[in-house]
């Protein structure tokens, strides 16, 4: 008995379906389920990520502006410090300006008083009115140690009060040391005086030495003073010579 011959599968595709167990099945669909809930769970760790840091950039934020506001006001204290600066520097130059401007009137009614002196000195000495320099005043002054003193010389002038004089002021003590006259420079009793002589420039008056520092003088063992000379030089040239009496004022007068 002849077989029948199955015509020829024309047209038609062939599909292979895999054959899954159970445990496939149930392993796939727990994959899927873990997935499905882990797409929220990673939503919120987002969200809290993004709210800390929101937080954290909050808190830099308010750190900054309390830093902003303390610069602030520490600015304006500065500020306020400068313009105080500012006004006190004002008032003290203007103070200053009226000062320098009293002592130059309070320096020219003295010269002018000077020359009123002189004016009046004129008719019992006809010297008394010659332009020069003038001997206002010395002082010797003890002190607590022994053989030292202060000292102080107040030079002044008469003549035309426009110009200045310069000249050097020479100081000698005279005196007695082992029975024998002697004289003593100043520059050997002080280390504020050399042999050129102290320096005299002014126009009205003029206290030397300036500094209380350099007004000391120490007299050498033996030697015992009587007078002081004072004399006054320019370019070599005598312009005036007064001696005082060696007379001492106590301690603290």
């Amino acid at each position: 008995m002849e077989r029948r011959r199955r015509p020829p599968l024309r047209g038609h595709n062939l599909v292979v379906v895999p054959h899954r167990t159970r445990a496939q099945q149930l392993r796939s669909q727990a994959l899927t389920l873990l997935v499905l809930l882990s797409i929220p769970g990673a939503g919120w760790l987002g969200w809290d990520a993004a709210m800390r840091s929101q937080e954290s950039m909050r808190a830099e934020r308010d750190e900054l502006a309390v830093t902003l506001a303390e610069t602030r006001v520490e600015l304006e204290e500065m500020s306020q410090q400068y313009r105080q600066i500012e006004v006190d520097l004002l008032v003290s130059r203007e103070s200053l300006k009226g000062s320098q401007g009293m002592i130059h009137d309070l320096e020219q009614q003295l010269f002018r008083l000077q020359q009123d002196l002189a004016v009046y000195r004129g008719s019992l000495s006809p010297r008394a009115m010659a332009p020069g320099l003038r001997f206002q005043a010395f002082e010797l002054q003890a002190t607590e140690t022994p053989g030292v003193y202060r000292y102080k010389v107040m030079v002044t002038r008469v003549g035309d009060e426009s110009k200045t004089t310069q000249a050097s002021l020479f100081i000698d003590v005279l005196g007695e040391k082992d029975g024998e006259p002697a004289s003593v420079p100043l520059s050997s009793m002080t280390p504020a005086a050399d042999e050129d002589g102290l320096s005299l420039d002014f126009r009205y008056f003029q206290v030397v030495p300036a500094s209380s520092e350099d007004a000391e003088l120490s007299l050498p063992e033996g030697f015992t003073p009587r007078q002081v000379r004072l004399r006054a030089r320019h370019d070599g040239k005598l312009l005036v010579e007064q001696t005082f009496d060696w007379s001492v004022t106590s301690v603290g007068q």
